[in-house]
């Protein structure tokens, strides 16, 4: 089973508010502090791994140009020789 995704005490606040604010500005929904948790507590269910997936894509995708920029200065680094 996967770890759920948690936020710091801080993070769930800020997250909170800022999905209050959203769903008042835009939806013009007004909520209280336990609803917005417990929507915040299902989007990070349903979309939180889907979230995660594609950061871990975008790193893969960092490491991997970051791999062969040291692959290419490594054969830069070789010696010409006759010998093998």
């Amino acid at each position: 089973m996967n770890k759920p995704i948690e936020l710091s005490r801080e993070a769930r606040q800020a997250a909170v508010a800022e999905l209050r604010k959203v769903l008042a500005e835009e939806l013009d929904i007004e909520v209280g502090g336990l609803q917005a948790e417990m929507v915040l507590d299902r989007l990070l269910l349903d979309l939180g791994p889907v979230i995660y997936n594609r950061a871990l894509t975008d790193a893969r995708a960092v490491i991997a140009a970051k791999a062969e920029d040291m692959d290419e200065a490594l054969y830069g680094l070789q010696r010409q020789t006759d010998l093998r």
